[in-house]
């Protein structure tokens, strides 16, 4: 969700005005899990991905970000430091504000109050769900329904459909629906042999969003 372009010109302007612009690469680490958390991000424009890592040892992703998103706001709650491990998946220009400033903006301009708010439940509600099929949805449910997520926050028009934008390896899809990557392989063939997607390298195309939705919804 775009926080900053769902305000006035203004404001943007007022907000963009006490933050410091920095670029990252891929594979840069914006944060680490455990790190001081003493500001938030705005990004830009780019792609990041948020992971976690339990105390066993056993890590998780946690979301992708894209133009528009907030980075950081979820170690607001009380916490002195970062709860999840960030890492740009391209280059990508975030615009970095300290901890103090950003209340001191929300204050302000309660417009920009509510599109955090916003932004923060439309999160929650991502990671709800995600928790809720890692518990009770099969393997193929779980990765179909990440599958439709990425779309919907990352397609491309492409000839054969919706281009996934991510560069995503088996590995790292494995991670988000908590399973092997060899099942990932096994659920990603049966998928294009019936024709909901096409696989390319890193590159996942959803030939027919309509039916993959309703597939799953039929194996209710």
């Amino acid at each position: 969700m775009d926080v900053l372009g769902s305000i006035p010109q203004l404001h943007r302007t007022a907000v963009l005005d006490q933050c410091q612009q920095r670029t990252y690469q891929r594979g840069d680490a914006l944060w680490n899990q455990g790190d001081l958390a003493g500001s938030v991000g705005f990004l830009i424009k780019g792609k990041a991905i948020s992971t976690y890592l339990s105390p066993g040892g056993k890590a998780g992703i946690t979301g992708f970000w894209s133009d528009g998103d907030i980075l950081g706001a979820a170690d607001l709650g009380g916490f002195e430091k970062r709860q999840m491990t960030v890492r740009f998946l391209e280059t990508s220009t975030l615009h970095i504000m300290l901890i103090n400033n950003f209340y001191d903006t929300l204050e302000r301009f309660p417009d920009m109050s509510k599109q955090v708010v916003r932004a923060l439940s439309v999160r929650l509600r991502w990671v709800a769900h995600l928790a809720l099929a890692l518990e009770t949805e099969s393997t193929e449910d779980r990765i179909r329904g990440i599958l439709i997520a990425l779309t919907e926050s990352f397609g491309l028009k492409h000839k054969e459909g919706w281009m996934i934008d991510l560069k995503l390896t088996h590995e790292e899809l494995a991670s988000m629906v908590g399973v092997s990557r060899q099942m990932v392989n096994g659920v990603l063939n049966k998928l294009k042999n019936k024709g909901y997607i096409a696989l390319g390298k890193r590159q996942i195309v959803v030939t027919n969003l309509e039916l993959l939705r309703s597939s799953g919804e039929m194996a209710l």
